[in-house]
Parts: C-alpha cells; sequence; structure tokens
C-alpha cells in the first residue's frame, strides 16, 4: 500500500539534533510561526522537520491538529527544499492554521525569508493582463 505522509527519514527525532538546530541555527519568525534552521552536518539527500507546541496553545485536539496542518504543508513543499537543511517550527497561535493551504502559505513565506525559495512574482503584474 502506497504510504502518503511524511516518512520518517524527514522527521527530526533525538535531542541531540534538536538541540543543534535550536542553539546553533538560526531563527525566523512571521506568519504565526516561529522556525529555526540549521544545515544538517550529515550528508542527507532530504530536508528534515519538527514541530514544537506548547500546551498553552490550547487543548490536545487542538495542538495535535496544528501538527498534523504544518506537517502535511512541509510534505507538500519537501521537493522544493534544499537537501540536508534541518527545520523545526513553533506555532504562536492555532487559529491562523485553519487549513493546509494557510500553514502552506505560512511555511513559504518563512522559506522565503531563509533564503530556501527563490521570492515570489507579482501576481498582479502588467504583463499578466492583456485587457
Amino acid at each position: 500500500m502506497l504510504q502518503n505522509g511524511l516518512p520518517r527519514v524527514c522527521r527530526l527525532h533525538t535531542q541531540k539534533d534538536f538541540e543543534r538546530v535550536l542553539k546553533g541555527g538560526f531563527k525566523l519568525q512571521g506568519s504565526g510561526l516561529v522556525m529555526w534552521t540549521a544545515k544538517n552536518p550529515n550528508p542527507v539527500e532530504y530536508a528534515r522537520f519538527a514541530v514544537v507546541i506548547y500546551k498553552k496553545l490550547g487543548p490536545a485536539v487542538l495542538r495535535n491538529r496544528t501538527k498534523r496542518l504544518l506537517r502535511e504543508a512541509f510534505r507538500r513543499s519537501r521537493t522544493q527544499l534544499p537537501a540536508g537543511v534541518d527545520i523545526i517550527v513553533r506555532p504562536h497561535s492555532s487559529e491562523k492554521f485553519i487549513n493546509v493551504q494557510a500553514a502552506q502559505e505560512a511555511l513559504t513565506t518563512l522559506y522565503r525569508k531563509a533564503g530556501f525559495l527563490p521570492p515570489s512574482v507579482a501576481e498582479n503584474s502588467p504583463e499578466g493582463n492583456t485587457k
């Protein structure tokens, strides 16, 4: 059976990895998220991801839903990210992430700030309007 979830190799697991990213990486804020990133010292061919959520964010049902949405948003965009990058995300509030698209937009904004993705092209450019 085909698995569509986030593979285990694309997730951060060990405390050592978390400490390395949180202490040695750089921090970005925006779009209701805080993101820490660091280069993985081991040569790997994929980006790795983790979500950290505090209890003050809300009840367990809400925290788990927020984690699932953020993981799915990462899964959809992980092929666009550079290989060997470790990313940890912490949401400020769960109200911003009502669906996967909202989570994906928030992550994409931070990816662009970090330089992982090229700057977005203005959708309302004059060349796009033919009328």
